[in-house]
């Protein structure tokens, strides 16, 4: 008797009382039936974990972990640990998906012998029940794992985020790829995977339903947001020069290098006017030119792990005194 799952869905629970249901839903009612869903409860304060024991108790294809909070990085890595399947998605506890969404993403892998699998996604609105397909240049089909890359680092045909993408499983186990502690962890993560990979098989097809929230990482950038920001640039540098591959996506990484410099430009003006607090901007904006020329800079030297940012933004808002006598490379 088959004990095993094909496919292991993992979705992190923290404060998703409002979305949990619809999420485990649209997962439990899938036209491909052969998974297992690890429901990783983070210490979630709300009602999300009796929501969560319910499915358990109602299809035992639904599994309930308990652990202590540790955010979302650590919520992935804890399913991983745990994972029985053969392949492997992540789901966000606020987001849903298409009935469609393993059937296509698995036969797509299957069919064209592929590690990884993408589908587009659509922004999604709770309260109105609205969805938009967001803007996207893939089309069905497969890509190279180096076409591939390009394209996620410079964030123009894909995107980073762990979700919308069906993995081997092994992508993980084999290479020890985990999810750092850190804002942005995707962006730190996804390529490393990918560069693992033998190829991208790409569905054109609108799988995945992002819950538009007020109060996202992008929506609310702060110094720490900002600087992690740069810091999951900074990673994809340094991965790619450790393994010797650097001159490879040279190219891709300036280009994103210097959507990251104009983006946080935007950021940096935007927190001082939200805050009123104009005192620390230029040291802010030439903070954010430095690091960009360090991320570029043809003298890196490139470290085992997650890099540093060796440049530090000061958050508006907050007293002087708490930088006081702190120095800042220059």
């Amino acid at each position: 008797m088959k004990i095993t799952p094909i496919i292991s869905v993992v979705v992190p629970i923290y404060n998703v009382e409002k979305f949990l249901r619809r999420c485990l839903k649209s997962i439990q009612y899938q036209t491909f039936m052969d998974f297992e869903v690890l429901l990783i409860d983070d210490d979630s304060p709300d009602g999300s974990a009796a929501i969560a024991k319910e499915f358990c108790r109602k299809d035992p294809r639904f599994r309930y972990f308990h652990k202590e909070n540790g955010g979302l990085s650590d919520a992935r890595n804890y399913g991983i640990d745990r994972a029985k399947g053969e392949y492997i998605s992540f789901i966000d506890s606020d987001d849903h998906v298409h009935r469609d969404f393993l059937k296509v993403m698995y036969e797509a892998c299957q069919e064209n012998r592929a590690d990884m699998a993408y589908c587009k996604f659509m922004y999604s609105y709770f309260n109105t029940g609205l969805k938009c397909p967001r803007p996207s240049k893939a089309k069905t089909g497969v890509m190279s794992r180096d076409d591939a890359l390009i394209a996620l680092i410079t964030d123009s045909m894909f995107q980073s985020y762990a979700w919308n993408k069906l993995y081997k499983t092994s992508l993980f186990r084999e290479s020890g790829i985990r999810y750092p502690y850190m804002y942005f962890e995707d962006i730190a993560t996804t390529m490393r995977v990918m560069h693992k990979a033998n190829k991208l098989t790409v569905t054109g097809r609108h799988l995945y339903y992002y819950e538009k929230r007020f109060g996202s990482i992008v929506g609310t950038m702060n110094a720490e947001k900002i600087s992690d920001y740069w810091r999951s640039i900074l990673s994809q540098r340094n991965y790619f020069q450790s393994v010797g591959e650097y001159e490879r996506f040279k190219a891709a990484i300036y280009h994103i290098a210097k959507k990251a410099h104009a983006i946080n430009i935007y950021s940096i003006i935007r927190q001082h006017v939200l805050h009123m607090d104009f005192r620390n901007m230029k040291h802010n904006l030439d903070t954010n030119r430095d690091i960009f020329n360090y991320v570029i800079s043809e003298n890196y030297q490139p470290v085992a792990g997650l890099p540093e940012v060796p440049y530090k933004f000061i958050q508006p808002g907050r007293c002087k005194k708490e930088h006081k006598g702190k120095k800042f490379p220059v």
